[in-house]
C-alpha cells in the first residue's frame, strides 16, 4: 500500500469499519455523515495534513496547506469557516490539498482548483450503499464486489497516455471532478479555475508571486533536497529557497544535463548527486506502478529508486511549471523552414487545439492507428482514424466553459488531464514534498494572464528578478537567448555535416536501455506481436496489466487486450489487506 493515504465513507464509524481496517490509519475522524481515515507521517506538522473533530462535525485536510497568518489549527479553522460560509470557505485555503468536511449540515470532499490530488470514489453497496472515496484508486476499487472494465477508458490510457475527464478503468469508480466537490450522492464543478484575463505587468507580478510562494515553502522541517534538471524550471527553486542542501539529477555522469546541473548546485551552495541510469529506471513492479492509479503511465516517474539513495527529508521539484507558468500548452504560430516547423512567439489567428495536442503534447504513438485499425470493436463503431480525435474533441468541449479564448482551451485540457501526475504522486508518497505551482497566487496569475504572455520569455524575465545570475549556466540544448536561434542551431547540429554534435537529450535513451535489459523478454514474453511497438507504448501496456493485476489478480487482462479492449469484462477485486 502507499505510505500516505486518505480514505473515507459518507457514513458513520461503523460504515467505515465495514469498509477497511481502522488500524491502517494514523487518525480516524468521524461524524454521523462522514468518517475519514488518514495515514501521513507529517500529520499535523506545519503546512501539512491536519484533522479536527467536535461533537457535531469533523474536518480532514490532506496534503500541503497554507492558511492566513495566525491560524494554529487549520482543520478547526476551516470547519468553522465552512459552517458559516459553505464552499466559499475554501477561497482562503492555499496549497495542494483535498478537504473532507462534515459541518453538521452537509458533508463534502473538495479538490483544490487544479485537482492536484485525485479523489476516487464509488458507491460501494450499489446505488443505495455508502459512497466510499480515497486517494488510492486500488483501495477504493476493493470496496466493490465486482468491477466492470471500461473499454473507453482503457483505449484512452493505451493510446492517449491518460484516462480523460473524471473516469477510471472501471465503470463503477470515478474521480471527483476537476475543480470540484464530491457529495454523498452527487458531484459538482466549482468555478475557481476559470480564465479571467486582465492587463498588468506580467513579469513583475510573476516575480513577486514566485518570491512569496517559494518563501512560504522554505521553512519545511528537515534536510532539503531538489530534483534538479539543467532546464529553466527547477533552478527557480534554487533561486528562491536558500537552504536546499542536496540536488539530484537523473542521468549519466558525462551527460550535458548532469554537468550543467552540477554547476547550478555549486552556484547555490548545494551538493549534487547523480541518479545513475540502469535497469531500475524502468522498474516495472507494482511498488512503482501503483502511483499511476490506473489512469496514467509510470514512465514519468524518472526518479524511481531515488527513495533508496536520497538522504533528504523534504523534496522540492519544478513539476508543472512549464504548464502553469510557461507555454507548454499554449499553441504558437509556426513557419516552415528547411522542411521543419519553427515555433514563433505569437499566437495563431485560427488555433487548432486537436492538431496542437496531438503534436507531441500527449503520449500518442504513431503505431496506435494501425493497432486500432486491427481492433474490430473500434473499426466497426467509429473507425481507428477518428477515435483519438473524437475523444480529444469530447474532452475539449467539457473544458470550454472555463475559457474566454480558444487559445486557452489546450491549457485547460492539459492542466486537467496532466499525463505526468504519477511523477508527483510518487514523490509525495516517499518524502515531505512541496508543489510550488499549486500556490493560489501563482494559479491566479496563470488565470489572469493572457496566453500570449504565459511564455518562456515572461518566465525568464521573472526569475531573473529573483536572482540576476539564475541563467549563468544555460540549458545545454538552449545556449542562446533567442528561441528561434536555438531551434535553428538544433536543426543544424542534427542535419548538417558540421564539426558539432547534436544537443544531448535531457532524458535517458529509452530504446537503448530497453534493448540492453532485454525487457521484451521480461515484460511481454508471450506477446511477440507487440515487440515492434514503441518502447513507451510497451511500458504503458505493462503498466495497465500490472495495475489491473494488483486490483483483480493475475490474468485480469492480456497485453493484447490492453491495446484492443474487450467490449465487456467483469472482474472480482482482491480483498484489501495492509500489504496491498
Amino acid at each position: 500500500m502507499m505510505h500516505k493515504e486518505l480514505f473515507g465513507v459518507f457514513g458513520d464509524a461503523d460504515a467505515f469499519a465495514d469498509a477497511c481496517d481502522e488500524g491502517a490509519f494514523d487518525r480516524v475522524c468521524s461524524a454521523d455523515s462522514l468518517t475519514v481515515g488518514i495515514r501521513d507521517p507529517d500529520l499535523n506538522a506545519p503546512h501539512r495534513s491536519a484533522t479536527y473533530e467536535d461533537d457535531s462535525g469533523c474536518c480532514v485536510i490532506w496534503g500541503e496547506i497554507y492558511t492566513p497568518d495566525g491560524i494554529d489549527w487549520p482543520a478547526r479553522w476551516l470547519l468553522e469557516r465552512h459552517r458559516e460560509h459553505g464552499r466559499t470557505a475554501l477561497t482562503a485555503l492555499n496549497g495542494s490539498y483535498l478537504v473532507a468536511v462534515a459541518d453538521g449540515t452537509e458533508a463534502a470532499v473538495y479538490t483544490d482548483p487544479i485537482r492536484s490530488w485525485e479523489c476516487f470514489y464509488t458507491d460501494a453497496g450499489g446505488p443505495s450503499g455508502p459512497r466510499t472515496f480515497g486517494t488510492d484508486a486500488a483501495h477504493v476499487c476493493r470496496a466493490r464486489r465486482e468491477l466492470s472494465l471500461d473499454p473507453d477508458s482503457l483505449l484512452e490510457l493505451a493510446h492517449i497516455s491518460v484516462v480523460l475527464d473524471d473516469r477510471t478503468l472501471f465503470e463503477e469508480v470515478s474521480r471527483t471532478p476537476f475543480d470540484g466537490v464530491l457529495y454523498p450522492d452527487s458531484t459538482d464543478r466549482l468555478d475557481r479555475f476559470v480564465y479571467r484575463p486582465r492587463e498588468f505587468n506580467y513579469a513583475d507580478e510573476l516575480a513577486e508571486r514566485l518570491e512569496r510562494a517559494l518563501s512560504r515553502r522554505a521553512d519545511l522541517r528537515g534536510t532539503k533536497g531538489l530534483l534538479l534538471g539543467a532546464g529553466y524550471d527547477s533552478r527557480t527553486l534554487l533561486a528562491g529557497i536558500p537552504d536546499i542542501e542536496c540536488c539530484y539529477t537523473v542521468g549519466t555522469a558525462d551527460s550535458s544535463e548532469v554537468r550543467v546541473a552540477k554547476k547550478l548546485a555549486d552556484q547555490y551552495g548545494a551538493t549534487h548527486r547523480t541518479l545513475g541510469i540502469d535497469g531500475s529506471y524502468f522498474r516495472t513492479d507494482i511498488d512503482t506502478i501503483r502511483y499511476t492509479n490506473g489512469i496514467g503511465e509510470s514512465i514519468h516517474i524518472h526518479q524511481r529508486g531515488v527513495e533508496e539513495i536520497a538522504d533528504a527529508d523534504v523534496i522540492y521539484h519544478g513539476w508543472a511549471i512549464d504548464s502553469l507558468l510557461k507555454e507548454f500548452f499554449v499553441q504558437k504560430k509556426r513557419i516552415g523552414a528547411f522542411g521543419k516547423s519553427v515555433k514563433l512567439s505569437g499566437l495563431p489567428e485560427e488555433p487548432d487545439a486537436i492538431d496542437f495536442l496531438t503534436d507531441r503534447k500527449l503520449g500518442i504513438m504513431p503505431e496506435s492507428a494501425d493497432l486500432l485499425a486491427d481492433c474490430q470493436s473500434v473499426s466497426e463503431v467509429t473507425g481507428a482514424e477518428t477515435l483519438i480525435e473524437d475523444r480529444l474533441e469530447r474532452e475539449l468541449e467539457c473544458c470550454r466553459e472555463r475559457c474566454t479564448s480558444e487559445h486557452d482551451l489546450p491549457s485547460v485540457f492539459g492542466i486537467k488531464n496532466l499525463p505526468s501526475k504519477s511523477f508527483r504522486t510518487h514523490l509525495a508518497d516517499q518524502f515531505t514534498e512541496s508543489f510550488v505551482c499549486a500556490d493560489s497566487e501563482l494559479l491566479e496569475w496563470h488565470l489572469s494572464t493572457p496566453p500570449e504572455h504565459r511564455s518562456t520569455e515572461t518566465f525568464l524575465d521573472a526569475i531573473q528578478q529573483l536572482d540576476p545570475a539564475v541563467l549563468r549556466y544555460r540549458p545545454p540544448d538552449r545556449p542562446r537567448t533567442s528561441s528561434i536561434l536555438n531551434q535553428i542551431e538544433g536543426f543544424c547540429r542534427r542535419n548538417l555535416p558540421l564539426p558539432l554534435s547534436p544537443f544531448d537529450s535531457p532524458w535517458p535513451d529509452r530504446r537503448s536501455l530497453y534493448r540492453e535489459y532485454d525487457l521484451d523478454r521480461t515484460l511481454l514474453p508471450d506477446s511477440p506481436g507487440l515487440h515492434s511497438c514503441s518502447v513507451r507504448l510497451k511500458l504503458r501496456i505493462h503498466d495497465v496489466e500490472t495495475w489491473l493485476a494488483s486490483v483483480a489478480g493475475e490474468g485480469a487482462i492480456t497485453p493484447e487486450e490492453a491495446v484492443c479492449p474487450p467490449d465487456s469484462r467483469v472482474l472480482v477485486p482482491a480483498e484489501w489487506t495492509a500489504t496491498h
